[in-house]
């Protein structure tokens, strides 16, 4: 579904934000999907052939667009780094940041630092941003992004990574909360827990090859009830929401899974591939896989958060890859709906694979594309 507001041009953009150029190495994510867009620009740059810019001509202080990079975290292992990058921003109503997360080893953000202009209706003319942190033995990623978040227009260009001097001061902090281990579920997370399957009894025997599409052989949690509904629709399976402002929808299947016995027959990972189509889609549609220890503890987990979109697309084929290790017990899978709209699933299909498994297939062994080019 396109948007008015986006079929013009400001005298700064250059490239038509329909033709979608491609981010070599970068990814775009937003909330609402709908509301921006992204472009490159050969007028507005500091450094290079040209600038990438986020845009939201909506008077709209609740969503968020960003720009990411994933890179390796080992070559800068025990040294303390700046992550610095050029912004600019014209009729901003919100904030325009440059934000860097650093990522353990099972993917989880650690720690998040930033730097900000926070505007109302504001310009803000090409001003070097800049964080500095130290990176500790247990990161093994960083994501640096640049961020609109709110209204207006923002460009980034010349990201920069280096050690930072010693004196610098380590300006990250603790990211999200962890709940200690004594202390009852609350309500909320018991909720979400249903939702994502971790409360869903298997359903039997991990099987390969084509999955059952009946919407009997799938799981839809009590959760979403009066949020979202799933339905065979044909040959594939619909979920929808149904209600303005819904939270996620999932549907899911989850069974017994023998490691021992796909480590003698040499297997690294599980690929799970299907097809889907989306349809006014507010935030993001996709399929799931997770790998769970007998506890319940997730080994691997993937929603392709980073290449997944929303609004209206049509069939495509999508899969997602995991590794498997010794402790590997439950695995479940699934589609996933994150706010409005409906999202159809096909011919799902889980295979072996016997190649080496990258975790994070977005990572990059090292910074690229920083100006854009």
């Amino acid at each position: 579904m396109q948007l008015n507001h986006f079929d013009f041009l400001s005298s700064h953009q250059i490239l038509s934000l329909e033709k979608k150029p491609a981010l070599n190495d970068w990814y775009f994510f937003a909330y609402p999907f709908n509301n921006y867009r992204y472009g490159l620009s050969n007028k507005e740059k500091v450094d290079g052939k040209s600038s990438v810019f986020l845009i939201n001509k909506l008077p709209s202080k609740e969503g968020i667009a960003t720009i990411k990079q994933i890179i390796d975290a080992t070559p800068f292992e025990n040294k303390k780094i700046e992550i610095s990058g050029y912004v600019k921003a014209s009729n901003l109503d919100g904030e325009a940041l440059l934000r860097l997360y650093l990522m353990d080893k099972e993917d989880s953000i650690t720690r998040r630092a930033e730097a900000k202009f926070i505007g109302t209706k504001s310009d803000l003319e090409w001003q070097r941003f800049s964080v500095v942190a130290d990176i500790t033995s247990d990161i093994s990623a960083l994501s640096y992004s640049g961020v609109l978040q709110g209204s207006g227009q923002v460009w980034f260009d010349k990201f920069e990574i280096n050690e930072a001097p010693h004196d610098a001061k380590d300006i990250s902090t603790p990211f999200g909360y962890v709940r200690p281990k004594d202390d009852a579920p609350s309500k909320e997370r018991t909720k979400y827990l249903n939702i994502v399957g971790y409360n869903t009894t298997p359903f039997g025997k991990f099987t390969l090859g084509p999955q059952s599409i009946d919407l009997s052989t799938w799981k839809i949690s009590d959760e979403l009830d009066g949020e979202y509904q799933a339905r065979n629709d044909r040959d594939t399976l619909l979920l929808e929401s149904v209600i303005d402002t819904p939270d996620f929808g999932v549907l899911l299947k989850r069974f017994n899974f023998d490691a021992t016995r796909a480590k003698q027959e040499n297997v690294t990972g599980i690929t799970f591939r299907a097809q889907i189509k989306h349809q006014f889609v507010k935030s993001m549609a996709s399929i799931w896989m997770r790998i769970e220890d007998k506890d319940n503890n997730s080994l691997a987990f993937d929603n392709l958060r980073y290449t997944s979109s929303g609004g209206t697309r049509d069939w495509r084929d999508i899969e997602v890859t995991l590794p498997i290790t010794d402790e590997a017990t439950i695995v479940s899978f699934g589609a996933l709906l994150i706010s409005k709209g409906k999202l159809w699933l096909r011919n799902p299909h889980i295979e072996y694979t016997y190649e080496p498994i990258a975790r994070n297939t977005q990572l990059l062994a090292k910074p690229s594309n920083l100006s854009f080019e």
